[in-house]
């Protein structure tokens, strides 16, 4: 794997439960075009029965089965205070997920917030509120592990499932996580 530039900014990540959350990987890429992927890209992922959304899932998409791991992009400008907080859901809180549902949230739910609500499920799926676009700028690359057992117990319990959350329902490789994110970053 080509080394990649280490980015310069740094994001605040803080993990509220170490024991559902054992590595937590964010890099924020700056100056970033969003587009269209590469056709080379474009038609692994169809080959897949994946469509093409743009570069930045897409290579998301594309580490999730090159590499087993799942991988989420934010657009880091839509994350209040510049921070990524790895904690359980509040009672009653809720958020838009990017299949366009409110769901309703519970405290046996891990959830990925910034400094004011919860902007993706934890290893299921993103939210709305930071949905990456061909306004995006600055994209948060997220690459984790996430205790299986609880991401199993999310996804029954909002009936809500994902290419990712299967993977982690079934456990990721904890040392393949940094790997993964150096890989999407360098493509």
């Amino acid at each position: 794997i080509k080394a990649p530039k280490i980015p310069k900014v740094l994001c605040d990540i803080t993990i509220e439960d170490r024991a559902a959350c054992l590595r937590y990987v964010g890099a924020v890429v700056e100056n970033i075009s969003i587009s269209e992927s590469f056709v080379l890209i474009k038609q692994r992922l169809q080959a897949m029965g994946l469509r093409s959304i743009n570069n930045a899932v897409d290579i998301t998409n594309y580490g999730l089965f090159e590499n087993g791991q799942p991988l989420h992009v934010f657009d880091y400008d839509k994350l209040i205070g510049g921070k990524v907080i790895v904690r359980r859901a509040k009672a009653g809180e809720k958020i838009v997920t990017l299949d366009g549902v409110e769901r309703q949230l519970n405290p046996s739910i891990l959830v990925i917030a910034d400094a004011q609500k919860a902007v993706a499920i934890a290893g299921i799926m993103g939210g709305q509120a930071t949905e990456v676009t061909v306004k995006t700028k600055r994209i948060l690359l997220e690459s984790a592990y996430f205790d299986p057992i609880l991401i199993r117990r999310a996804v029954r319990s909002l009936g809500l499932t994902s290419d990712s959350a299967y993977r982690f329902e079934r456990g990721v490789d904890l040392d393949n996580v940094d790997r993964a994110a150096k890989r999407a970053l360098s493509l």
